[in-house]
């Protein structure tokens, strides 16, 4: 198959069929609006002129695919993907080039999962407030082990392991169902949950392990991997939440943990109106809570498809999403 002459027909019908001046490979097709909303901040005269052909004549689409074009790209044909945090394991990742953005963060999922992003929409959905940062700054801390090891094998090229130690395991270590969660203040079993699920998959692998082996990774190949990540990638332990497999934490942990935090944020802001309205009607008083009952009762996950627009409008810094917006600038120059 000739790519170079799908690409050039890609780009050819982007100009003269759609009218548009900017052609973008991405995974899938849910990736589209991440990627659009993300451009157009960075180049808002592009607003309604970016497409997503199909790279495919069968509909398929993924890496494997997209990489198949990463020598055709250029100003006005580029390739946006899910970093899936391997350059931080493989210093040849063929995604590390000119006018080829990945998502730094293992994937887009990951950014809707960002602290600031999913207390905005526990502002949208109750007016209130909460300390994301602190929950999942701790989680990090306890998952962070499992992740360095992770990284290890899959550095090293140990497959041996990869049954033991994958996409799955991070889902199941993060899952939010059968924890003890109950109520606000309950966040320390939470963390307690997934701090045992970390130490049992470890003593797994340290039964498969060698026990010298298990013993020398941690004390010494694990120190080295935090230490490069740090340096060279400023990613620190207390953020490793953000580089876990995407999917994971948005579906496993944070979408069914927002179900019942907006719960019981919604019974303690129904509370406080009673408390500020103390000298108001019944009607009156009904009347607001009703409003707040109404608001809450929106649907939770079309909120966090779409939270990681508070990261790319926001002035808030966020070092991951600013490094896509930079990169960008400095590519799409013309």
């Amino acid at each position: 198959m000739d790519y170079k002459e799908i690409a050039e027909r890609m780009e050819l019908d982007a100009s003269l069929m759609r009218g548009c001046y900017l052609s973008v490979l991405v995974e899938d097709i849910y990736d589209e609006r991440f990627w659009e909303v993300i451009i157009e901040n960075v180049r808002p005269d592009l607003k309604d002129k970016i497409d997503f052909p199909n790279p495919s004549p069968k509909g398929t689409r993924g890496k494997d695919i997209l990489k198949k074009f990463k020598s055709f790209v250029k100003e006005n044909f580029i390739i946006c993907i899910d970093s899936d945090c391997e350059y931080l394991y493989d210093d040849k990742v063929w995604y590390v080039a000119d006018y080829i953005y990945h998502t730094v963060v293992y994937s887009k999922e990951n950014f809707q999962c960002n602290h600031l992003s999913l207390n905005e929409v526990c502002r949208d959905l109750t007016l209130k407030n909460y300390d994301f940062k602190a929950l999942l700054e701790n989680i990090s801390i306890k998952v962070s082990p499992l992740f360095y090891v992770w990284l290890y094998l899959r550095e090293n090229n140990f497959r041996q392991f990869n049954d033991l130690i994958n996409n799955e395991k991070f889902e199941n270590v993060l899952s939010f169902d059968g924890t003890q969660f109950n109520d606000i203040g309950d966040e320390n079993i939470l963390c307690q949950s997934i701090e045992g699920r970390v130490n049992d998959t470890l003593q797994i692998l340290k039964s498969r392990m060698d026990e010298g082996w298990y013993n020398s990774v941690f004390t010494h190949d694990i120190p080295q991997i935090k230490k490069r990540l740090t340096e060279q990638y400023s990613i620190h332990e207390e953020e490793i939440l953000s580089f876990c497999y995407g999917h994971g934490v948005l579906e496993q942990f944070v979408s069914p943990f927002m179900v019942k935090l907006i719960e019981k944020l919604k019974i303690l802001k129904t509370e406080e109106i009673r408390q500020t309205l103390s000298e108001a009607s019944d009607e009156d008083i009904d009347n607001t809570i009703s409003r707040i009952e109404n608001i809450a009762q929106q649907d939770i996950n079309t909120k966090l498809n779409d939270s990681f627009k508070y990261l790319v409008y926001s002035t808030a810094d966020n070092k991951q999403m600013q490094k896509i917006k930079e990169k960008l600038a400095d590519e799409l120059n013309w």
